[in-house]
């Protein structure tokens, strides 16, 4: 099982490569880059140049990278968001250069996926977005393909990513090019996680794993909210999704070596579920 952890957990941090470090030395196989200022500034050329010159190094430990979303995701008073789904079409080139000011680390160090959330918190369902969106993609998508990248759409808590919403736009789009990052925590506040992995099938690429208990967007550890997590990874199973599980979590205040430490243990709980359905499925055949 391909263990991978999303430097989310710092986020509250300037990202170093003292933290890189400690993912690697914990256990982990991967991990995937939260690229959104402060906590990695994607146009600072020290940061952007010492981090590269390790990862290079690392048999291809960076595994994604998460694109901007806002511009300074520690801000106070009110996030500035980055939407691909912005229907202005002067903020929605402002989304698209931030992304491809993040994307351009590829340059430095190859990575497989980027990940580009599904428009803005505040998006509704509508053609315009969907349109906004596919215009978006026609820039960002041969910029990422021509430095090796594949981009994943993450859905989130609007109306305008439901996984079966995502995978007919896709379609509709004939983009097959673009997949999905399905993000268990968003899923689980408006449906039913096991189900969306059906509806996205083979469309999901990639993934960002959480707990909540299905009210606000918690980032707890696995089985620490609601998921059923056994009915989670059987769907991933049924859809014969091979690629990583990437833990997006918060550290809530507690010391980051613990959260780590126990990040790392819930894939053996992971694993314990897999087996016990395994045997399962022998029993009742």
């Amino acid at each position: 099982m391909h263990k991978s952890l999303s430097t989310h957990l710092f986020v509250d941090e300037k990202l170093t490569l003292e933290q890189l470090k400690c993912v690697r030395d914990t256990g982990f196989d991967s991990v995937e880059i939260f690229a959104l200022k402060p906590h990695f500034d994607y146009q600072d050329q020290q940061q952007t140049t010492q981090l590269a010159s390790w990862l290079a190094d690392q048999n291809s430990f960076l595994r994604s990278l998460h694109t901007p979303f806002c511009l300074d995701y520690q801000a106070r008073v009110r996030r500035e968001w980055l939407s691909i789904g912005e229907m202005e079409k002067v903020r929605r080139e402002k989304a698209v250069d931030e992304i491809r000011w993040a994307l351009e680390f590829a340059e430095k160090v190859s990575f497989p996926v980027a990940v580009i959330h599904m428009g803005a918190p505040d998006d509704r369902f509508s053609p315009r977005h969907l349109d906004a969106i596919y215009y978006s993609l026609e820039t960002l998508v041969p910029f990422a393909a021509a430095r090796g990248v594949k981009l994943a759409l993450e859905n989130i808590p609007n109306s305008l990513s439901p996984l079966e919403r995502m995978r007919r736009f896709l379609e509709d789009a004939a983009l097959p090019e673009v997949g999905i990052c399905f993000d268990s925590g968003h899923s689980n506040l408006h449906a039913s996680p096991e189900n969306e992995i059906q509806d996205g099938g083979p469309w999901i690429v990639s993934t960002h794993l959480h707990d909540n208990h299905g009210i606000k967007d918690e980032h707890l550890l696995p089985f620490d909210g609601k998921i059923n997590w056994a009915k989670l990874l059987e769907a991933f199973q049924t859809i014969s999704y091979s690629g990583p599980l990437i833990l997006e979590l918060k550290a809530s205040n507690r010391p980051k070596a613990e959260v780590l430490k126990q990040a790392c243990q819930a894939f053996d709980r992971f694993e314990q579920c897999r087996e016990e359905m395994l045997e399962m499925r022998t029993r009742e055949g």
